[in-house]
């Protein structure tokens, strides 16, 4: 939608009143400046005008010219004064328009003293106050009608009303550019708040794509590529058993719906565990514990975790009426981690850490983990493993592991690592 559609044309104010409201609060602090700004300039120049009156006319002028200016300075300096309360400030607009309402009095009176017309010092008040005041448009244009008829009023047995109208035209056009001003200043706001939204929504977007060190290092510095050695991480693979066989007896919508039903419980497990998802590879899915951290139980959390995705799964398949299992592998060392491509970032992990995981899980049991020696020495034997045997494995050599059959340590144990 259009910014106009949400601006009222007349007055340049928002049509709703509830936004038009929440808008103004949020413009408190900088319409105060203007305010208190507004009326310190026109007071300062109606008192620089006293002087160069004086040394034109080379006499002060006649005490009925100065009680007007004394009025007038009066209003200005009420109106400064009762902006230092805050019962006063949340009522600006009100004590504003009256402030000018005076000075517009007072200036009538001052043209019936001095017997000639003139505009200079009030209509730059008048248009300063259209400009910069924070008051409504609805009670600038009251204001104006009822101070251009008080200033015809007070000077009209010394002046032809003629003299003093050019008061009505004056406010009507600054009127006018109030509602153009409103109108600019709420234009911007709207698109202020849509790029703020936009940003959140693209900050969002980036740090759920990414783990958070990584966002935060390419928002900071978006030419340089990320790329971290981790020492000591534990690397967990699992994939889904007779997947393609699934494939074949489920139809496309059903395939989805289970994929995504199965990797959204992962999600919420690794988050739970303290894991990083690194990525799903059709139907297999890569966390890593220990990335970014300096907690020494994160081996033992990639093993919960593991418990639980097999727990989990048998659950989802249960639903969706389907024998569905999985394969979990999990193996402990160095993986380097870091950001791949321009166009579509992409966050990974590699090392031979993450092929021993990858090939373990190929040999694992169906609805079983297998845990590597080196996984099991990290967790500092408190999993209860079956049987050690020795695994031949392509392009990594021989490597030992064992099926996890329990973690003898207590969930709260757990649950405090994970905080």
């Amino acid at each position: 939608m259009e910014d106009d559609d949400f601006i009222t044309p007349l007055s340049g104010e928002f049509r709703c009143r509830q936004r038009e409201r929440h808008y103004r609060e949020q413009q408190l602090p900088a319409e105060l400046r203007q305010l208190r700004l507004l009326w310190l300039a026109a007071m300062a120049c109606f008192v620089a005008y006293l002087p160069v009156e004086v040394l034109l006319r080379g006499a002060l002028p006649h005490w009925s010219l100065l009680w007007p200016r004394l009025g007038i300075l009066a209003a200005a300096l009420t109106v400064l004064m009762a902006m230092q309360w805050p019962w006063c400030r949340a009522r600006r607009d009100i004590i504003s328009s009256l402030g000018l309402l005076a000075a517009m009095l007072f200036y009538g009176l001052l043209l019936s003293a001095r017997g000639a017309s003139g505009s200079g010092a009030l209509l730059l008040l008048l248009l300063g106050s259209y400009m910069f005041s924070p008051g409504g448009f609805s009670l600038h244009c009251l204001t104006g009608i009822a101070g251009s008829l008080a200033a015809v009023w007070m000077s009209w047995s010394q002046l032809p009303a003629l003299d003093v109208s050019f008061l009505l035209p004056a406010n009507v056009l600054s009127a006018l550019a109030l509602a153009q001003v409103n109108r600019s200043r709420r234009c911007l706001y709207l698109r202020e708040q849509r790029l703020a939204r936009l940003h959140l929504r693209n900050r969002s977007l980036l740090y759920n794509a990414l783990p958070g060190w990584i966002a935060r290092q390419l928002r900071d510095n978006p030419g340089r590529r990320p790329v971290r050695f981790e020492p000591a991480v534990t690397v967990l693979y699992a994939d889904i058993v007779g997947f393609s066989d699934i494939t074949r007896n489920v139809s496309p919508p059903q395939l989805l719906a289970l994929l995504d039903a199965l990797f959204s419980a992962f999600d919420r497990l690794a988050e739970r565990h303290g894991l990083e998802k690194i990525k799903t590879m059709g139907d297999a899915y890569l966390a890593v514990a220990g990335l970014a951290t300096t907690r020494s139980e994160t081996a033992l959390q990639a093993a919960a975790m593991a418990a639980a995705m097999l727990a989990v799964t048998g659950r989802i398949g249960r639903r969706h009426q389907l024998d569905l299992s999985l394969r979990v592998a999990l193996h402990h060392g160095s993986v380097v981690s870091g950001v791949l491509g321009h166009k579509r970032y992409a966050f990974d992990v590699w090392g031979e850490t993450v092929n021993i995981a990858s090939r373990l899980q190929a040999l694992a049991g169906t609805g079983t983990t297998l845990v590597s020696e080196a996984a099991r020495l990290a967790c500092r034997g408190r999993l209860q493993v079956g049987q050690v045997q020795s695994h031949e494995l392509r392009g990594c050599g021989s490597i030992s592991a064992a099926t996890l059959e329990g973690i003898s340590v207590p969930e709260s144990s757990l649950q405090s690592a994970r905080r």
